[in-house]
């Protein structure tokens, strides 16, 4: 933005929402996160996305324009008199266009973007008038480039599947698997799970058919079935990709490559390949590539929250835990705390399957099997590298945990994910595992649990009254989680669907959290193997708040929905 640093303080500064402290705050992860300024106030809820528009608006002399209200309707065929790649590079949407007026209307984080202004009169031949609008509303615009993709989706598909038939009967699968149709077949199943924010692609291979299945904030859903024949194809061009074996059909195979967008933009693809009844699975995991690390408000924990983990990991040795399933968040909070921790005077080395995001100035090392290197071997080998802070991406056998506690108790902070229900259940865990309870007690000191729920979509969230029984049931949860009953709201949020959120009522995710502290009673309890259940009991009456009400403050304040909570925590 065309505006100084000192002049955007004077502005918030006068509106009331910003304290002096709360700007230098905003400056100073603005340089840590690559984001604006206001993007962190944004971020942090320091100032509404809406009002910060309406605030810069006079110093800009331009009108404030939401593309996410449903009174602004963005014609596909507008949108595209400006090439989708210069927009993204611009950080413009051509919102509206009227030839005969001879007006073109243009949403812009910048309208003091002279430059861009007048390449866009220039190639319209219209008066081009500039609109302020925020990052959420540009890139909801922005998005409206895909929505031909999504359109064309099934017929593009369905052309390809006619050509892919006609080759399907070579016996040669490395050369169909390079056939035209086949790689567009792949491409655009690829580009559309990506313009749908899907992070996992799945290919089942059934009796009679292959099904094409997207993961979408957390949830499976079926966008495409493919005729059966073509199965080992895909399979087969999925493996050249990955630079795995094609002839190989009896074991699993893990691979990864990079897909390049027609914008220029790039998404790492994580896959694996599994021998089933019908074939082989395929599981593709996108990531993006250059993606920053979110912030822990990013995430969704809370300021309490927040406060104990950064006291934790200012400790200079020791270990923290994040524990949950698969798929919900648990390397993007590890990534989220590396953020914080790196700075210039300690040593950061991770070993991580797979490297997903890449750090500057932390040395980071994937796990390779066939070359040798393991979670073990290759934490045994970077122990020699001098580090102070040391991430592994998961701990999976007993003698990753051996070398991971000796790792925490010889002066290193020791990051690491788990795979457990709850916080308290990592301890027996890592006791069944083979790490003496002594040295578990001494090197413990935070475990995270968390969960991912959908976020209720912002652009039509509408309160309701729940039933008696779902009161009830909240109650009950409630009491099981914690042992006490307290009370319960009448009033909660939900999306009622609408044209920003597909109809859906969910836009994005966010996180539940339980943190765990290991205070000097729970080390005791831990020296005398006590039972899940009462360290539990200790961690909650020493004021651990549990994933549950975690996940029902959030209710409480419209974030997310009480039947995403229970979907995912449910004692």
């Amino acid at each position: 933005m065309h505006i100084t640093q000192e002049k955007l303080k004077s502005i918030l500064l006068e509106s009331g929402l910003v304290s002096d402290e709360d700007f230098a705050s905003a400056v100073d992860e603005s340089h840590r996160s690559g984001q604006s300024i206001g993007d962190v106030l944004i971020g942090e809820g320091k100032v509404p996305e809406d009002y910060f528009a309406e605030l810069l608006s006079p110093y800009y002399g331009a009108p404030v324009v939401n593309l996410k209200k449903e009174e602004v309707t963005i014609d596909p065929q507008v949108l595209d008199l400006i090439p989708e790649i210069y927009a993204k590079s611009k950080n413009i949407v051509l919102f509206a266009y009227d030839k005969e007026k001879g007006i073109g209307k243009l949403a812009m984080l910048d309208p003091f973007d002279y430059d861009t202004i007048e390449y866009v009169r220039a190639k319209l031949n219209v008066w081009v008038e500039p609109y302020l609008t925020t990052l959420p509303s540009l890139r909801y615009g922005l998005k409206h480039y895909k929505q031909n993709v999504g359109l064309e989706f099934n017929e593009i598909i369905s052309q390809n599947i006619e050509q892919s038939l006609s080759i399907a009967k070579e016996q040669d699968l490395s050369k169909t698997a390079t056939a035209v149709s086949i790689v567009s077949i792949l491409d655009n199943i690829i580009e559309q799970a990506v313009s749908l924010n899907t992070s996992d692609i799945h290919f089942e291979p059934l009796e009679h058919e292959l099904l094409v299945r997207f993961r979408i904030d957390g949830i499976m859903q079926e966008i495409l079935s493919l005729p059966q024949v073509l199965a080992p194809i895909l399979v087969a061009r999925v493996k050249i990709l990955g630079n795995l074996q094609i002839d190989e059909h009896r074991i699993p195979q893990d691979g990864r490559f990079r897909f390049e967008r027609d914008d220029g933009s790039s998404i790492d693809v994580r896959m694996n390949i599994m021998p089933v009844f019908h074939g082989e699975k395929v599981e593709m995991r996108l990531l993006k590539s250059g993606a920053r690390p979110l912030t822990l408000k990013d995430l969704g924990m809370s300021d309490s929250g927040i406060e104990i983990l950064l006291s934790e990991i200012k400790k200079p040795h020791g270990m923290i835990l994040v524990t949950g399933p698969t798929g919900h968040g648990k390397t993007t909070t590890l990534y989220a705390i590396l953020h914080i921790l790196n700075v210039p005077s300690v040593n950061i080395t991770t070993i991580e399957d797979p490297v997903e995001y890449e750090f500057s100035r932390v040395n980071q090392t994937q796990v390779n099997p066939k070359a040798g290197i393991t979670f073990a071997n290759g934490l045994r080998a970077l122990l020699r590298q001098n580090p102070d802070i040391i991430m592994i991406g998961e701990i999976r056998d007993n003698e990753t945990v051996e070398i991971a506690v000796h790792s925490a108790l010889t002066g290193h902070l020791v990051l690491s994910s788990l795979h457990t229900n709850d916080a308290p259940s990592a301890l027996p865990r890592l006791l069944d595992m083979g790490a003496p309870a002594f040295l578990l007690s001494s090197t413990v000191n935070l475990i995270i649990a968390q969960r991912l729920v959908r976020r209720i979509c912002t652009s039509c969230t509408e309160s309701h009254k729940e039933s008696p029984e779902m009161l009830h049931l909240i109650k009950a949860q409630i009491k099981l989680a914690t042992g006490t009953v307290k009370n319960v709201p009448e009033t909660f949020y939900h999306g009622r669907g609408c044209h920003v959120c597909g109809g859906t009522g969910f836009q994005g995710q966010v996180g539940i959290f339980e943190l765990f502290r290991v205070t000097d009673a729970i080390r005791e309890l831990i020296l005398r193997e006590a039972t899940v259940g009462e360290v539990r009991k200790k961690a909650i009456k020493d004021g651990m708040v549990t994933m549950f009400e975690d996940g029902l403050d959030k209710v409480e304040k419209g974030i997310t929905t009480i039947e995403e909570v229970l979907r995912v925590v449910k004692e």
